[in-house]
């Protein structure tokens, strides 16, 4: 049994090429197509089996969730809790016999397992991709930026966020010396001009990532023009949370999804637009390459799913080995 702690987590993904990031998207996407298309099987003849998350919110505020999931040749869960001091928790991953294969540090893991969840159609989005909003700076935001520099020719970023973001700022610094025209800004919300900044920004911008746990829209659909854009949303989780209104969920000229159900249950944006699951596309429904070219907005809406986790764990697991990586536990 192999362990993995959240420095060996981060220094796994933060080392990886190119190849490996698109072998890593491809295995993901791989999962998801198999998921979209056997959840309707009989369930003697499933291979990924895919229930719906379990949830404890506790008097004190604290949001536990449990996330099992397999994909018949190994089985998982996910339990994390989300608190004031953000998330926590871990990964277990199973052999088909119930062996404990390994322990993965899960706060990691999540913020890029959800990121690169964005890059399936973000990468075959073939419209123009220099200028880049992102909302949040917490390890989501991170991931997305980090994505969207290795798989895109991202020239501009602005992360618009509450406080001056200490870790995002020496990112900024770190890819700014890998790339040398690339621009980055914060946006503070407190700034006395912030709402006419973040106008001009969104007017100027051809992706926005929005990476947080808001009750409110980040902005209004007045603040965007006809441009089509590519929006993702990954940080509502509950039927009171969303991160863009109705208005600008509904410019979209498609609507991709990583899973119907889970979405119609928790994206707050999806349930106060009254969308309807035929209006919805699931992004295992893609096949390879297929281009996602729209005259419109393209949104892409991810509540996240355990198989995700576990493939995403498996493969670290076996990148670990490979490079004589975390702690190996004999006879557990």
């Amino acid at each position: 049994m192999l362990v993995l702690k959240e420095r060996d987590v981060h220094s796994l993904l933060s080392n990886i090429s190119v190849s490996e990031c698109h072998r890593l998207l491809s295995n993901l996407h791989d999962i998801l197509r198999a998921y979209s298309s056997t959840k309707n099987a009989p369930q003697s003849e499933q291979m990924i089996h895919q229930p719906e998350r379990e949830s404890i919110v506790t008097r004190i505020g604290n949001t536990s969730l449990f996330m099992p999931s397999s994909i018949t040749t190994s089985t998982g869960i996910k339990t994390v809790t989300i608190s004031p001091k953000g998330l926590k928790g871990c990964i277990n991953v199973f052999a088909p016999d119930g062996e404990l294969l390994g322990v993965l540090n899960a706060e990691e893991v999540t913020a890029f397992r959800t990121s690169l969840a964005v890059m399936i159609p973000y990468v075959r989005w073939p419209n123009i991709k220099r200028n880049l909003v992102i909302f949040g700076a917490g390890r989501q935001a991170e991931w997305h930026l980090k994505l969207a520099l290795l798989l895109s020719d991202v020239k501009h970023v602005t992360v618009v966020n509450r406080s001056s973001p200490r870790r995002m700022e020496r990112l900024f610094a770190d890819l700014q010396q890998k790339n040398a025209d690339l621009v980055c800004r914060v946006l503070l919300k407190t700034a006395e001009t912030f709402d006419s900044q973040l106008r001009e920004c969104l007017m100027a911008s051809d992706i926005i990532f929005c990476c947080t746990p808001s009750v409110t829209p980040h902005f209004s659909f007045s603040y965007l023009d006809k441009k089509p854009r590519f929006i993702s949303l990954i940080g509502s989780y509950k039927p009171s949370m969303q991160e863009i209104d109705s208005e600008t969920l509904l410019s979209a000229e498609r609507i991709y999804v990583d899973t119907k159900e889970g979405c119609l249950v928790e994206a707050g944006e999806l349930i106060k637009a009254n969308v309807k699951g035929d209006e919805l596309i699931e992004i295992g429904e893609l096949q390879d390459n297929e281009s996602l070219k729209t005259g419109g907005n393209l949104i892409f809406k991810c509540v996240g799913m355990g198989i995700m986790d576990l493939v995403m764990a498996g493969n670290l697991l076996e990148m670990a080995r490979e490079k004589g990586m975390g702690l190996t536990v004999d006879e557990f």
